[in-house]
């Protein structure tokens, strides 16, 4: 069952998403980022203020990333096994945290953007960098320990040329390749997100 309790604030509204998705009107991460866009937009769903709609935006992100991780967890690339999402007390640049195919501890941080040429910057990944190494344990000296999940196409090149081989930068592109008209993909996150409400509302919704 899904561990991020981002969905538990809007449990219908990520039924719905999901289940556009699922149902052919979307299936790739374009439209993904469409849907959200059109959520958070003047004639979507209705926020207090700003901040909350920007953390929309990053929260619907942060599922979508433990969804994908969910069904890669065994891809010698980019899989992550023990998916663990952190606590909103406990992040301080650190969205979750897993066992890369080494073995090794790995943190992963969620960037969701609207516009794919606003890259990752190097002080976001530092904050994971040193939060992961100093409150999660991340062990500095491992290579593919620092995941980015983003719908920017790629991490600045600062962040490349100070992390290195600890990057492992899962951009927009290769997103999309891997989930873009992926029925499948698309019908088991729509099951695992009604999976999710029926459990925390004891209520049950068709497939």
């Amino acid at each position: 069952m899904l561990r991020c309790n981002h969905l538990s604030a809007y449990p219908n509204e990520y039924l719905d998403l999901f289940r556009d998705i699922k149902d052919g009107q979307g299936d790739t991460i374009r439209e993904f980022i469409n849907a959200v866009e059109w959520m958070t937009g003047p004639h979507g769903m209705n926020f207090r203020d700003q901040q909350d709609r920007l953390k929309f935006k990053g929260d619907a992100m942060e599922v979508l990333s433990e969804l994908f991780f969910a069904r890669f967890s065994s891809d010698p690339a980019v899989g992550l096994t023990n998916y663990t999402p952190i606590s909103l007390e406990e992040d301080f640049g650190v969205d979750a945290k897993g066992t890369n195919a080494n073995g090794d501890l790995a943190m992963v941080q969620v960037k969701y953007r609207s516009n794919p040429a606003d890259v990752v910057t190097y002080s976001e990944i530092a904050r994971t960098f040193a939060s992961g190494v100093l409150q999660q344990g991340l062990d500095p000296t491992k290579d593919r320990t620092m995941f980015v999940f983003t719908t920017a196409l790629d991490v600045s090149r600062q962040c490349r040329q100070v992390f290195g081989n600890k990057l492992v930068v899962l951009g927009r592109d290769f997103i999309g390749r891997e989930i873009n008209n992926n029925r499948n993909f698309w019908k088991l996150c729509f099951e695992d997100v009604q999976g999710y409400v029926a459990y925390h509302t004891g209520d049950s919704f068709q497939i």
